[in-house]
């Protein structure tokens, strides 16, 4: 009884004996070559509780499905979160000009700030190299010289012709008396204010505009200033500064009252005539010219 009793209990496998089955030989029972009992006796060769105690047996398991260390680093490898995709090389870079910059309360292209940016800058530019001075005048500044003699050293033909060639003459019909009570020469103070950080030359002043019913009235418009053989210079302002300039107008007043003689005066329009800036030691750009509206900025009459 005893005997037996041991013998079964010998032929039972003791937990430490237990091992992971060759899956390969397991594989193997499949082949078309075993049949029958010889199937059987490869089924016995791989289940014999004899051979799971084997140390070669765990090994060929480990080396089938990997040991658990490699397992986790290649589950740590495959990690999503540490996914690191690769350059798209078809995708563009965002244009930075379309993106959106807030302007207030509201989002405005950046393309379009740039360019607000250019336009004021263009615009600057201009003002600063092309815009004339601004151009003033004030009534007690302005006066008659009513004993001026334009015949005093040369006659009318004379005086005429040499109008002509320095002056900015509106009408030559206005020339048409040879008493030099008839005419009256008007002296405007002019202030020239300059704005712009280059000095502005003006060479001469024009009439732009006068009353129709006296456009037969108005002999010349001229700057004063002369060089030392007499003939008229340009007048310049330093840059952001200002100056008082002198201008003459001279009128022929016959048969005309105060009254229109105030009218023609105050109705004219000046501008200013090859006005021109230097950025540079000896280079000159041209600018827009000043204009003038008299307007009731003066009071003139005929007579004192």
């Amino acid at each position: 009884m005893n005997k037996s009793f041991q013998k079964s209990q010998s032929r039972r496998a003791s937990m430490d004996s237990i091992a992971v089955p060759d899956t390969e030989k397991i594989k193997k029972l499949s082949d078309p070559k075993f049949h029958g009992s010889e199937a059987n006796r490869q089924a016995d060769a791989i289940f014999d509780g004899n051979r799971f105690n084997k140390v070669g047996d765990f090994d060929r398991a480990t080396k089938f499905y990997g040991s658990i260390e490699e397992k986790r680093l290649e589950l740590e490898k495959d990690d999503p979160d540490d996914f690191i995709p690769k350059p798209d090389p078809d995708k563009k870079a965002p244009d930075r000009m379309n993106m959106g910059v807030k302007v207030g309360s509201s989002y405005v292209k950046r393309k379009k700030v740039v360019v607000w940016i250019v336009v004021a800058f263009l615009i600057l530019a201009c003002a600063l190299l092309f815009l004339p001075p601004i151009m003033t005048s004030q009534s007690d500044q302005t006066e008659v010289i009513y004993d001026r003699n334009v015949f005093e050293n040369m006659g009318m033909t004379e005086f005429k012709t040499y109008a002509l060639a320095n002056y900015s003459v509106y009408s030559e019909e206005a020339f048409a008396s040879e008493k030099k009570e008839n005419y009256r020469v008007v002296s405007m103070n002019v202030h020239l204010q300059n704005s712009s950080p280059f000095e502005v030359s003006v060479g001469q002043f024009e009439i732009v505009r006068v009353p129709k019913a006296y456009k037969d009235k108005i002999c010349y418009v001229t700057s004063t200033k002369t060089d030392k053989e007499g003939a008229i210079t340009a007048e310049t302002v330093p840059g952001f500064s200002g100056k008082d300039v002198t201008v003459e107008i001279m009128v022929n007043v016959t048969d005309m009252t105060d009254e229109q003689f105030d009218e023609a005066i105050t109705g004219l329009i000046l501008k200013t005539t090859d006005t021109k800036k230097r950025i540079a030691s000896n280079t000159y750009v041209p600018s827009i010219p000043a204009f003038l509206f008299v307007s009731d900025n003066v009071s003139v009459s005929v007579n004192p």
